[in-house]
């Protein structure tokens, strides 16, 4: 099978799958467990295969923005010292 209709399969394959995730609400917690779970390796596997986006990219979904070097460094300050432990 060429690769345009392998995607194109697996475009409609998608469909289907997003048409059946707006039941989630109506599974009990136990199911939504397992659907999440299959999500979450799901997601691994696309992970595998794709670059990762770059923090830019991931600031700019999120609507955030990096940390300043001065954020960093009252941040460090209020830690305190380490403890030793761990």
């Amino acid at each position: 099978m060429p690769a345009d209709d392998t995607v194109s399969q697996l475009e409609r394959e998608l469909e289907v799958v997003e048409r059946s995730m707006s039941t989630v609400g109506a599974l009990s917690a136990q199911q939504a467990e397992r659907v999440a779970e299959r999500v979450d390796r799901l997601a691994s596997q696309l992970l595998e295969i794709t670059a990762p986006e770059s923090w830019d990219a991931v600031h700019a979904r999120l609507g955030t923005t990096p940390a300043s070097s001065e954020d960093f460094s009252a941040l460090s300050g209020e830690l305190g010292s380490p403890d030793d432990e761990g």
